[in-house]
């Protein structure tokens, strides 16, 4: 392909090294930066911006106002638009990462400097470098304290929106929209509003757009007087614009509006309003209001909503009515939405949704059923188990019998969904347990039922406890994968209290089972009964007792394994005895504690506070080789 004319930024870079090549490798991370801040080589600045939110974390405020941000002005003219891109994206990590440090001082000072860097970027004359920044902006708006906001920003914003530019016009509304739940009632009010309402009446459509979309958050940070008197009309003015991308913008906006006026408010204006703009004569319109359909709802309290409001959303999954247009997305809006309106009208309403919901769940999208297989548990827990055994049962079956993709969204809440469910059918249900564990192909799905042991083990009496649980719990801690094994260990806190509640008379032979997992032949085994140690003693509330009859004569016996993974892990575990009461002061205890601190492995040390140089400790320890295991061999 010929390439001839076109010039990089790297080309640029790659013929300017030649011509003069720097030696940087002794510099300091800050010593680059201020010597590649002023290189005549594009790509010498670019990876000083790049590299600016971690040199930022090493330094002191003071240091970053000083050193950093008045370099930085220099960036501001370059006249390669990917530098600038670059700063303009390292805004908010930058703010995010001085923010954070323990001591704040001079934080006025610093946000100073990082809004004089700011500001020009969000008036760069590349529309990518704008929208760059002012995405960022509003990043690290959320990190300043109010104060600065309103004393440092906000002057500037407000005579953005009043720049013969049509670009700032817009980038100072989106601004001001999105810096409102920092300014409070009376500044948003004073200062904010009148501003919107001015660009509401721009004589370019672009800026009032902006204004339609924006109002309805500005709305929100003012008093609801305010936004009933002053913003609605506004509004609803805007509502009726000749263009339709201002209508869309209204209809994008139809929820924040919505949720920021009061009941009567929203039944005479908002609902007629969103009847009008879901028949518009623009489809893009049309689309746009029944996508924020579902938040509309979840605004409203379930007397606000209508029987037409809601044939309206089931219209998104159903297809019937006139009003909506076949536009592939809406039934994934509606799906993604679908818990939120549940709650909303509760489930005396459900007989209204029913027909959707299956619609939905056969939707021949996968991204559709995906989004409520995640969410089933939801609606199960808001209709209760008489609604959920009779529509959500067959969701359930046919998510998974569904594509991966859908059923792992059921299988991370399977818990969750039948503690809703009748203990009779709950225990109907335990074969679906069983296919999970045998699942082969997928370890992944054995991996989330590993994670929700604890929780079945909680829902189920002593027989099936006994007779599935158990035996699913000591294959799946024996399982080919590492973090399946892992996940199955985590449980066992969990697991040992409810056999307690239970007051089983099988709990020797369980404690049986896992003895034998530490004497096992292959480490990785033994090293699953060391994590299980780990995990009770992590508890708030140990057991000392119970541990030292069930745990504690294995454990010592797994510090002179000869795989150092085990010594490591058991490592662990005699680190935090040292620190319990009823551990501390066991002879044995400290003399394991002591051979492990002298340890032939580096990792084995490090874990117990052997703090040594690589370099040296390198000659004098080495990890035994796993392959010594019997397993490996």
């Amino acid at each position: 392909m010929e390439t001839e004319g076109f010039v990089t930024v790297e080309d640029k870079a790659a013929k300017a090294a030649e011509e003069d090549e720097v030696d940087d490798e002794e510099w300091t991370d800050l010593e680059r930066f201020q010597n590649f801040v002023i290189s005549q080589h594009p790509l010498r600045r670019l990876v000083c911006v790049r590299g600016l939110p971690d040199l930022v974390s090493s330094l002191d405020i003071a240091d970053v106002i000083q050193l950093i941000l008045q370099p930085l002005q220099t960036i501001l003219k370059d006249g390669e638009s990917s530098v600038r891109d670059a700063l303009a994206a390292n805004l908010a990590p930058i703010v995010r990462n001085v923010m954070e440090k323990e001591k704040l001082t001079d934080v006025e000072e610093f946000v100073e400097g990082i809004w004089s860097v700011s500001f020009p970027l969000i008036m760069d004359q590349d529309q990518q470098v704008r929208a760059v920044a002012e995405d960022g902006v509003i990043e690290y708006m959320a990190l300043i304290p109010e104060d600065l906001v309103k004393s440092v920003m906000l002057e500037s914003i407000l005579r953005l929106v009043e720049q013969d530019s049509e670009d700032d016009r817009i980038t100072g509304m989106k601004i001001l929209g999105e810096m409102s739940f920092k300014l409070g009632h009376a500044t948003v009010q004073s200062a904010v509003g009148p501003k919107v309402i001015n660009l509401a009446e721009d004589s370019m459509f672009r800026v009032r757009k902006a204004a339609a979309l924006y109002i309805g958050k500005v709305s929100r940070w003012g008093s609801r007087d305010y936004a009933v008197n002053v913003l609605l009309p506004v509004y609803l003015k805007l509502a009726d614009d000749e263009i339709w991308g201002v209508r869309k913008a209204c209809a994008d906006s139809l929820a924040d509006m919505a949720a920021s006026i009061t009941s009567e408010m929203r039944g005479k204006h908002i609902l007629p309003l969103f009847d009008k703009l879901a028949t518009d004569v623009s489809r893009w319109v049309r689309n746009a209001a029944f996508q924020h359909l579902g938040p509309l709802i979840a605004t409203l309290s379930s007397e606000e909503v209508t029987p037409k409001l809601l044939q309206y959303y089931s219209s998104m999954a159903t297809g019937k009515g006139q009003s909506v247009t076949a536009d592939h997305d809406l039934p994934t809006f509606c799906a993604y939405n679908f818990p939120a309106v549940v709650m909303t009208v509760g489930k005396e309403n459900w007989v209204h949704l029913q027909e959707a919901y299956h619609e939905l769940i056969n939707d021949i999208q996968w991204k559709v059923r995906r989004s409520l297989s995640y969410s089933i548990h939801e609606i199960a827990l808001i209709l209760g188990p008489d609604l959920t055994q009779e529509s959500l049962l067959p969701a359930l079956d046919t998510f998974l019998q569904d594509l991966d993709e859908v059923k792992v969204g059921v299988l991370q809440n399977l818990a969750k969904f039948f503690r809703v469910l009748d203990p009779s059918m709950r225990e109907k249900y335990v074969s679906v347990l069983c296919n999970i564990e045998m699942e082969t192909y997928n370890w992944r799905f054995r991996l989330l039922l590993a994670q929700q042991l604890g929780e079945l083990f909680t829902l189920y009496q002593e027989e099936i406890v006994k007779n599935e649980l158990y035996p699913m719990f000591m294959k799946l801690c024996r399982d080919p994968v590492a973090e399946v094994r892992n996940a199955s260990c985590n449980q066992i806190d969990a697991i040992l209290d409810r056999l307690d509640e239970l007051k089983v008379d099988w709990r020797d032979e369980f404690m049986e089972e896992l003895h034998d997992l530490a004497t096992d032949r292959s480490f990785q085994h033994r090293l699953m009964f060391a994590q299980m140690c780990a995990v009770l003693l992590a508890s708030n509330q140990v057991k000392v007792k119970m541990f030292e009859t069930d745990f504690l004569n294995h454990l010592l016996a797994l510090a002179e394994d000869k795989v150092a993974n085990v010594r490591q892990k058991t490592g662990e575990c005699f680190k935090i005895m040292g620190t319990l009461n009823g551990f501390s002061n066991e002879p044995r205890i400290q003399g394991v504690i002591k051979a492990l601190k002298n340890d032939t492995d580096i990792e084995v040390l490090r874990t117990m506070g052997i703090e040594m140089d690589i370099g040296t400790t390198a000659q004098r320890h080495s990890s035994k080789c796993i392959s010594d295991d019997a397993e490996i061999k």
